[in-house]
C-alpha cells in the first residue's frame, strides 16, 4: 500500500513538474526537451527497453539520447548545433576519457522511489549513483555486473571483430559542440554505438564537417542508427553490444529546408530501400546519401518495428504522418 501511494505521489508530480533526473520516463517534461524541435521527442521509437537519458556532466544538460537496454547502444541522440551552458567556461578542460551513465544501470523502479525521496524528503538520489552526471569508466566500473548489465563498458576496441577494428562511434560529435564541458559530455557510451574505425574516421567525419557548415546555433539535430535485421554483436561469441549496419542524421533549421542523410557503415553487399513517394535509396558500402527526413522515417519503419508513426520533427513532415501542412510536398521534408 505504500509503495502504491508512493507511486501515485509521484505520477502526480511528474504531471506538474519538470523532471532533473538523468534517467526519465519520457522527455516532454525533462530538463532536456528543449534538444527537440518544439520540445518534442521523435514519435514511434516507443519499446519498455529504452531508456531516456538527459545526458549530465558537471551538473549541466548538454543532449538528450535514447538508449537501447537490451541492444547496449544508442538509438538516437538530439541536440542543438553549437550548444554551450550558460554556466560553462572556457577555464574548464575538455575530458576525452569514455563515461557511462549510472541511472541507466539502475531498475526503474528505484529511480522513480529515489525521485520521491528526494521531493518530499530532500534526499539525494540512492548512493548507487553520484548526483545525475555520467562518471568516467574505471577498472571498477568495467568489473560491475550491475553496470555491464546495461552498458558495454569493458569492451576492447583495440582488438579486432570480424577482422576489423571498431570504435565508438560519437552520434552526437564533440566537433558540434561549443565549449569543453559540452565536448566532453559526447564521451559517453550511450552517445556512441559501434563503427567500423576507417568508416567513422573518414566517411562520417567528412560528411559531419559538410553538415556542420549549413547549421548554426538555432538547429536542432537528431542523429542515430539503424540496427542489422538480424543483429550483430560485439564481440562475436557473445551478445554485449549491437552493431548497427545504418546511422543517420536528420536537421532542422528555421532558414533551410529540413534534410537528413543515411550512412552505409557495416556491411559488405549493397542494399536497396524502396518505398516510393520517392524514397528509393540504393547504397554501396561505405556509401553516404542525402535524403528526405520523410524517406529516413520510412527506412526506420522498416528495420524497428513500432506500434505508432515514425516522426523525427514535430513539423508536419514525414513518411506517416497524415496532417501534412498546406502547400508542403514531400521533397520538402
Amino acid at each position: 500500500m505504500h509503495l502504491a501511494y508512493l507511486l501515485f505521489l509521484l505520477s502526480a508530480f511528474l504531471a506538474q513538474q519538470t523532471v532533473r533526473g538523468t534517467v526519465v520516463d519520457s522527455f516532454k517534461n525533462s530538463n532536456c526537451r528543449k534538444f527537440f524541435y518544439e520540445k518534442e521527442e521523435p514519435a514511434g521509437f516507443n519499446s519498455q527497453n529504452y531508456a531516456r537519458v538527459c545526458q549530465t556532466f558537471r551538473n549541466r544538460i548538454y543532449f538528450a539520447s535514447l538508449y537501447d537496454k537490451t541492444r547496449r547502444i544508442p538509438l538516437y541522440s538530439a541536440s542543438l548545433y553549437n550548444y554551450k551552458d550558460p554556466n560553462d567556461t572556457s577555464s574548464e578542460t575538455t575530458e576525452k576519457n569514455w563515461k557511462y551513465e549510472p541511472q541507466v544501470s539502475l531498475p526503474i523502479l528505484i529511480l522513480r522511489l529515489a525521485l520521491v525521496s528526494r521531493v518530499l524528503c530532500s534526499f539525494q538520489l540512492v548512493n548507487h549513483t553520484k548526483g545525475d552526471n555520467m562518471e568516467k569508466i574505471t577498472e571498477n566500473v568495467k568489473n560491475d555486473p550491475k553496470v555491464r548489465d546495461s552498458q558495454p563498458v569493458e569492451i576492447d576496441y583495440q582488438m579486432k571483430y570480424y577482422n576489423m577494428y571498431y570504435t565508438r562511434g560519437h552520434l552526437v560529435p564533440n566537433s558540434f559542440m561549443a565549449s569543453p564541458s559540452s565536448k566532453s559530455a559526447t564521451f559517453t557510451v550511450s552517445n556512441a554505438p559501434p563503427q567500423p574505425r576507417g568508416f567513422n574516421q573518414k566517411q562520417w567525419s567528412e560528411k559531419e564537417e559538410e553538415i556542420a557548415k549549413k547549421l548554426d546555433a538555432s538547429c536542432h539535430v537528431v542523429s542515430g542508427v539503424l540496427p542489422y535485421e538480424t543483429e550483430k554483436w560485439i564481440p562475436e561469441d557473445r551478445h554485449r553490444v549491437a552493431v548497427p549496419q545504418f546511422v543517420w542524421m536528420a536537421y532542422k533549421c528555421p532558414n533551410i529546408p529540413p534534410a537528413a542523410v543515411l550512412g552505409y557503415s557495416d556491411g559488405n553487399a549493397p542494399v536497396d530501400f524502396d518505398f516510393g513517394q520517392g524514397c528509393k535509396v540504393k547504397l554501396k558500402p561505405k556509401e553516404i546519401k542525402d535524403i528526405t527526413v520523410s524517406c529516413l522515417e520510412s527506412i526506420l519503419a522498416s528495420r524497428i518495428p513500432s506500434q505508432s508513426a515514425y516522426r523525427i520533427f514535430t513539423s508536419g513532415c514525414g513518411a506517416h504522418h497524415s496532417n501534412i501542412a498546406e502547400g508542403t510536398s514531400w521533397e520538402q521534408c
